[in-house]
């Protein structure tokens, strides 16, 4: 080949990566640019659970829906699409970037003593920047949630048929369980991987941790690959999956920058909603229902603005209540602490390493290397600590193997605080750990190869709560997390250390659930009854604000099949139990 084809060659790639990895906007097909007056249904937020029950809704020709989502259109941009660029979207325009009041005394080795919260401002929500691990959870959160709501089609034989039907299974190992769907719009597949995923693997079974293949079948406990939602290196949120192949129908409106503000309603039935898209105010109604898929933190929030939630709190905000519930209680997250550790051979890719003219030319020309892989999560731990766990097989301890160290970035993405003054706690805590291939504080290290573990607690008992800053729809909720409690110091590598030190800088895991629980009739702690908003007609929540309980694991796929599931009620059918 002459030397100039090789130059026409090398210019060419260079213009195709240039395309594909700046962040050029395009003009996004189909998008409704003006609204109609009036819809059938109207699905507030374009998340994992919004984009699901907008999709189904919408199969019915006869049927008109309009979806609106507050955030942006997402199918332009490389950080969302590629995945590994998610870590850019992190305290970009594509998040909210909400933060956690402080507690006094507690996370004092976060910035401001803060918890950072990500939220995702564009079309897919937070399934457009999340890790993208796929876990359902354990069988014994969903009956848990059928037992306490009397509600049997929460119970996990009545809710597998769910997962099913949205998910394309794609790893080989699995084609013929009878535990997964394939040909539903969701893929899951396995994240390529880096050598050092299969040496942790190997480490775990040599220190007892059966291998588990699927953990998302029958039990969860052992040491796995991680399933993720990707297809042929590329993301696979709920927008994607879901929206995406049907922005087509003349029957579903997609509306993005349409910040809904309030809810109208008359006579106890939400009949309308109060949309700002594009510095325009439209007042949108609709004929059968609103479903209120928004998310744990802007469900809530518009629940109140609108004059459902604790009466105190909405009069001593003069707004009008019209049904006292308790709106914003009973939030729960789960929380992680990260331990770094060190290696010695060049088994990972540090971050810097991620981007590079040689990864993009391999994720344009064959969607593979590190571009085409999350950036953590690529193993996977589920454990029973206790005998009563043991003897139910319902972990209550998740460990997450990320393959790269935070590094400096603990202190952009985790929030850590650069400096902390007057506390002796943390002196020693940055001391160099007598292995000298492990330190704790990953925060300060800048080591170029080594991987980090993630312990978290899957059934927290801390409950936190949202409430309302202002009438201003545009003013963030306050979020009380109330994490841990208790803070004292103790001696070095105690028992006693260390769980102070968890206490002290609690890092969440963007799991936050439950602001408005569902629970039975009479319940004075719930704000829907399978996901219809107790004592209003016309009014549906469908997201992960539903859950009473957090589930065991990652909350994005709950939230789906949650969509799903929803979707049929509304449309009135459901799928056969699964026979036992």
């Amino acid at each position: 080949m002459s030397p100039g084809v090789n130059s026409g060659a090398v210019i060419l790639t260079a213009i195709a990566v240039r395309l594909w990895l700046l962040d050029d906007p395009l003009n996004p097909p189909n998008l409704a640019e003006k609204l109609n007056a009036t819809y059938d249904y109207i699905v507030v937020g374009g998340g994992s659970a919004g984009s699901v029950v907008a999709s189904r809704l919408s199969e019915d020709q006869g049927t008109s829906v309009l979806l609106l989502e507050a955030g942006d259109y997402d199918d332009h941009l490389p950080s969302i699409i590629v995945p590994g660029l998610g870590f850019l979207n992190y305290r970009s325009r594509n998040d909210w970037l909400f933060e956690t009041e402080p507690q006094p005394g507690f996370m004092d080795g976060l910035k401001d003593a803060r918890s950072y919260w990500p939220r995702g401002r564009v079309l897919g929500g937070t399934s457009s920047i999340n890790g993208m691990v796929y876990v359902r959870g354990s069988r014994h959160d969903y009956d848990r949630w059928a037992e306490y709501t009397k509600d049997q089609r929460w119970s996990y034989n009545n809710l597998l048929p769910y997962f099913k039907k949205s998910e394309d299974m794609k790893i080989p190992e699995l084609q013929n369980s009878s535990y997964h769907g394939y040909k539903g719009p969701l893929a899951v597949s396995l994240m390529n991987t880096v050598p050092l995923s299969n040496k942790l693997i190997e480490a775990g079974q040599a220190a007892g941790y059966p291998y588990n293949v699927d953990y998302n079948e029958e039990t969860m406990e052992g040491i796995s690959h991680s399933h993720v939602t990707m297809l042929n290196g590329e993301r696979m949120s709920a927008s994607r999956a879901f929206l995406h192949p049907v922005l087509n129908r003349t029957n579903l409106h997609v509306a993005v920058r349409a910040h809904v503000t309030r809810i109208h309603i008359q006579n106890k039935r939400a009949e309308s909603v109060e949309v700002i898209k594009d510095s325009r105010r439209y007042s949108v109604n609709a004929r059968r229902e609103i479903i209120l898929s928004a998310g744990v933190l802007a469900s809530p929030q518009l629940l109140m603005l609108s004059g459902i939630g604790p009466r105190k709190h909405l009069e001593d905000l003069q707004i009008p209540v019209i049904a006292d519930l308790p709106v914003g209680q009973n939030l729960q997250d789960h929380v992680l602490f990260d331990l770094a550790v060190r290696i010695k051979e060049a088994l990972t890719i540090p971050l810097t390493g991620i981007l590079t003219w040689w990864t993009k030319l391999q994720y344009i020309m064959f969607r593979s290397g590190p571009l085409s892989s999350n950036t953590g999560g690529e193993v996977m731990v589920f454990r029973s600590t206790t005998n009563e766990t043991k003897d139910k097989d319902w972990p209550d301890l998740q460990l997450i193997f990320n393959i790269y160290k935070p590094s400096v970035n603990g202190m952009y993405i985790f929030n850590y605080a650069e400096k902390v003054n007057n506390l002796k706690l943390l002196v020693t805590y940055f001391q160099p750990h007598p292995n000298p291939y492990i330190r704790h504080a990953t925060g300060v290290i800048c080591d170029n190869y080594g991987f980090s573990c993630f312990p978290i607690l899957l059934r927290p008992e801390s409950r936190g709560n949202i409430t309302l800053t202002s009438r201003d729809p545009f003013d963030y909720p306050i979020i009380q997390a109330n994490y841990l409690n208790n803070l004292q110091e103790h001696t070095y590598n105690s028992h006693e250390y260390w769980e102070c030190m968890i206490k002290h800088r609690p890092v969440s895991v963007y799991h936050p659930v439950g602001t408005c629980k569902m629970g039975p009739s009479g319940d004075p702690t719930a704000v829907v009854d399978s996901v219809m908003v107790h004592g209003i007609t016309g009014l549906r929540v469908v997201d992960a604000s539903i859950m009473p309980w957090l589930v065991s694991g990652n909350t994005n796929a709950p939230t789906i099949m949650i969509g799903e599931w929803a979707a049929d009620l509304i449309k009135g059918g459901q799928l056969s139990p699964r026979n036992t």
